[in-house]
């Protein structure tokens, strides 16, 4: 089997990059005006809204672990809209947009051994690759990000004068418009196992989920009102229902489509991603001030939070693991000392 796939796989010093990521990442946690601490990433939800996730009835034999094992079955799930930000700004500037996919009660061995979390969870962005391939390369920009005061030019220039690929795809995540989060399509970005608990028999995976009717941008987002993006949810889902095709891209040659670097793209046209379930998210009234979205603003969304045959796989993901658990401990902690 290919080492990167084992569940014990790691890179060598990757632990001390990632207990230093951690130590940053808190160190950068902001509050928000009423004092409750926010995400460090995707601080700001566009919206949260109750849907269905229905597994696909003609689901390939290949691909039927874990919550696709059985064709047809519907799970409950809860779906968060966020602009990629560890800050609450404005809709119309210019980010990554995230779609964050909670199933509810869904039982079986855990892919995190600790803790009594059921869900399982895929995220997304809306962009097929990440800007920083690894651990490393990630800690180096959030290490120029906190420096006071001018941590967002050096990361800049850092960009600028050493990692010019990376640069380009930030870019090419800014240049994109956004008429609203139900009409774009997302992808997971960093691979996940796909197979049986004991990691024996599957493969490495991408995920993406496509709306049904796609959107076009508008040419000045920054024109339009402040939360924009969350009257667009609203407006759709007082009108009827949106549904997303759920796929999964198989990994085909492991050169071109490496686990352990999350800023190259696994071509489609080589491995066409299939559609495995269906995301249903039904008419519905959207309000900011809602019990749901008062819910979904507690709760945390972990790539970790999966069964064992949905086990994230990469440095990113790894990375992911220490960072988000340690996130939401810390936000509990503020909250609770508030």
């Amino acid at each position: 089997m290919n080492p990167e796939l084992r569940p014990d796989f790691s890179l060598e010093g990757e632990k001390e990059i990632i207990k230093e990521m951690v130590k940053l990442t808190i160190g950068l946690m902001e509050e928000s005006k009423e004092g409750c601490p926010l995400r460090v990433q995707h601080a700001k939800a566009t919206a949260c809204v109750t849907a269905t996730f229905e597994i696909a009835a003609d689901i390939p034999a290949g691909l039927r672990y874990g919550v696709f094992s059985k064709p047809g079955r519907v799970f409950e799930a809860i779906v968060r809209f966020s602009n990629a930000q560890g800050k609450i700004t404005p809709d119309g500037e210019r980010t990554a947009r995230g779609l964050a996919i909670k199933l509810l009660n869904v039982d079986g061995p855990r892919a995190m051994d600790q803790g009594t979390d059921t869900s399982q969870d895929f995220l997304f962005v809306d962009h097929p690759v990440f800007p920083f391939p690894n651990p490393e390369e990630y800690r180096d920009i959030i290490k120029y990000k906190s420096v006071p005061l001018i941590g967002d030019l050096l990361a800049l220039a850092h960009l600028q004068f050493f990692e010019p690929d990376q640069l380009e795809i930030v870019k090419a995540i800014r240049k994109k418009t956004v008429a609203s989060p139900l009409g774009i399509t997302y992808w997971s970005g960093v691979p996940y196992w796909l197979g049986d608990a004991v990691g024996l028999t599957g493969q490495a995976v991408k995920y993406s989920a496509v709306p049904h009717a796609l959107t076009t941008g508008p040419a000045d987002p920054e024109e339009l009102p402040a939360d924009y993006l969350r009257e667009a949810v609203a407006k759709q889902l007082a009108q009827g229902e949106v549904v997303f095709d759920f796929k999964v891209q198989k990994q085909g040659d492991s050169a071109s489509m490496p686990i352990e670097d999350a800023s190259v793209y696994w071509n489609e046209h080589q491995s066409a991603p299939v559609t495995v379930a269906t995301l249903r998210i039904g008419k519905q009234a959207v309000n900011s001030n809602s019990e749901l979205e008062k819910r979904c603003e507690g709760m945390s969304f972990n790539p970790w939070h999966a069964l064992k045959e949905h086990r994230p796989l990469g440095g990113l993901n790894r990375l992911r693991k220490a960072v988000y658990e340690a996130s939401f401990t810390e936000r509990e902690r503020r909250k609770k000392a508030a």
